[in-house]
């Protein structure tokens, strides 16, 4: 029987734009703060000035300005308590961006940032500052967070006891999705795949029995690029690419080590997939997955392995291919177990500030009125998202409905990324983006665009829904066993030495999947461990299993997410 979504606590910075699925309820926000009693009022203090970090990922029209300047950037600034200057920071290169910053010392004072090594290593550094006593004397709204959540202060700690992270307490998502075309099954007449057999047969008879029907062998069964190779390696229960490093797993005694048979098993089936010709043969090159998200879009892609629900997407494939029918596919499950790829994490450490900078009142007073009602409605993924009266109006439901979806792909599709210094919506909250997306209202206006838009809804809400079921089962966990976000400061040295080695690892098996028979996943392996070796890794692995052994009560464990999604 099909599960419903549990009430859980979830991270909402994934992109689930899809104008008519970003949901909330919402009061007056249009006006500039005013009341002095308010903590995120400017009336009666002077304005401080900061800057901060945005990610830039080219996704802002020209009409709207830039990622750094724009009506959001503008409306964060009329109605806040502080002057902010944004700097636009590549998303996928944002650890070289940062790191030249800090060299240079030129790094915003605020910096909102995914990747938690890169952190560490500022840390190391003793490039950030601890921000105890300036949250105690000078937030409100934050501190109240933190007395509400321990688990938030918690893992914004580091081993000299102060506190560096900003964070946020979200819903736990499906993060990464595997979906497959369920017309191409039932064309050729094929089960969903539940094995490894099974799923590399898909594939292949994707890749080779011309699913969309046009009498060309033009189609691919599976990306690697991007998250599908993320996916990959989570069948196998191991993450190691050049943006999540967290190869270790428990052995059976308990303790962690670095995870190289599942390494190389997760190789030898990358191998396996392009030999066979069931992938694009240039996936290497499509870093960010942009060609296999239009491969999907396309109608030339049967199984796609995408960051976030992407509903935007759907709707695309669903305009090139109105037959086209989608569900999420559990993992099949492997000599080593059946997981679940990535989830989104109940409790997510992003911003550090840097220790040069100037005001740091003025930063805490930003991050509560970030965290406000006020700015938490607006600067929404959420149907909410933008301003009532001009992005939407509330419905009969209660629920805010899109007033011009055109309009608002425009004006809040690059919306996303602000979010990572506002407060996540309550899950229970009906007109939650999540919520909405796994259960459309009818629109109250049912003009021809906006019921055809609710259909669609309707079915991708069904391959959401489907995602719940598959990734959120205890029985078939998450992959890893630390977050990436959670994995502790190396000692500056130690942390070189992992670096080295990790990008010398990744170098190797990339060489090794697209190899062929000249570069067998056992050369490969052997190869990774004498660079490993070189880079010092016995004394990285050391390291880590120790801190492991003295830590595991007191770090939140994968395992640890479902405690938050039962509540």
């Amino acid at each position: 029987m099909k599960t419903k979504r549990r009430s859980v606590f979830v991270t909402m910075t994934m992109v689930l734009i899809g104008t008519a699925l970003l949901g909330a309820c919402t009061n007056e926000k249009n006006t500039p703060v005013q009341s002095s009693s308010d903590p995120t009022s400017s009336a009666t203090v002077p304005r401080g000035k900061i800057t901060a970090t945005i990610y830039e990922r080219g996704d802002v029209p020209k009409e709207e300005g830039t990622k750094a300047e724009n009506r959001w950037t503008k409306w964060i600034n009329q109605n806040g308590p502080v002057d902010v200057t944004f700097v636009s920071i590549p998303r996928w290169e944002s650890g070289q961006k940062l790191n030249t910053l800090f060299a240079s010392n030129s790094a915003p004072d605020l910096i909102a940032e995914y990747d938690s090594v890169l952190k560490n290593q500022l840390y190391a550094q003793k490039q950030l500052l601890p921000l105890d006593d300036y949250i105690d004397k000078y937030s409100t709204v934050y501190k109240e967070t933190l007395a509400k959540y321990p688990k938030l202060r918690q893992l914004g700690l580091q081993d000299d006891g102060k506190l560096y992270g900003i964070g946020r307490v979200s819903e736990v998502i499906p993060q990464h999705l595997l979906y497959i075309r369920t017309d191409w099954l039932k064309k050729l007449n094929l089960q969903a795949p539940t094995t490894l057999d099974d799923f590399f047969a898909v594939t292949k008879a994707f890749a080779e029995k011309d699913p969309d029907g046009n009498n060309k062998k033009d189609t691919y069964g599976m990306n690697l690029s991007f998250v599908g190779g993320k996916i990959v390696d989570a069948m196998f229960g191991v993450t190691l690419d050049s943006y999540d490093k967290n190869p270790w797993i428990l052995d059976s005694s308990g303790k962690l080590v670095f995870g190289w048979d599942r390494l190389k098993a997760s190789l030898d089936f990358k191998k396996k997939l392009y030999d066979a010709g069931t992938i694009d043969k240039d996936y290497l090159t499509d870093g960010k997955g942009d060609k296999a998200k239009q491969d999907f879009i396309n109608g030339k892609l049967g199984i796609w392995g995408t960051n976030s629900s992407d509903i935007v997407a759907f709707k695309a494939l669903k305009k090139n291919n109105p037959k086209a029918e989608i569900t999420t596919l559990p993992l099949p499950s492997t000599p080593f177990g059946q997981f679940s790829p990535l989830l989104s994490q109940p409790v997510q450490m992003i911003s550090v500030v840097n220790a040069k900078a100037k005001d740091p009142a003025a930063i805490i007073k930003f991050i509560d009125f970030m965290n406000s009602n006020k700015a938490s409605t607006v600067i929404s993924l959420d149907r909410s998202g933008g301003l009532e009266g001009t992005h939407y109006k509330i419905g009969p439901s209660g629920c805010a409905e899109p007033m011009d979806l055109e309009k608002n792909k425009k004006e809040l599709g690059y919306i996303g990324d602000f979010t990572v210094y506002t407060r996540a919506t309550d899950p229970a909250n009906k007109c939650s983006n999540t919520n909405l997306a796994l259960h459309p209202i009818e629109p109250s206006s049912k003009t021809p665009e906006l019921l055809a838009d609710y259909e669609l809804n309707k079915q991708f809400a069904a391959a959401y829904q489907a995602a719940f079921d598959a990734y959120t089962n205890k029985s078939r966990p998450m992959v890893g066993v630390v977050s990436g976000s959670y994995l502790p400061a190396l000692p500056q040295d130690l942390a070189l030495n992992q670096t080295n080695g990790y990008k010398s690892i990744l170098d190797i098996l990339s060489k090794s999947a697209i190899g062929g028979n000249g570069f067998s996943s056992e050369k490969a392996l052997k190869d990774s461990h004498a660079a490993w070796e070189t880079s010092n890794g016995t004394k990285v692995e050391e390291w880590m299993a120790d801190w492991f052994s003295k830590n595991k009560d007191k770090v939140l464990l994968t395992k640890d997410y479902y405690d938050f999604m039962n509540k």
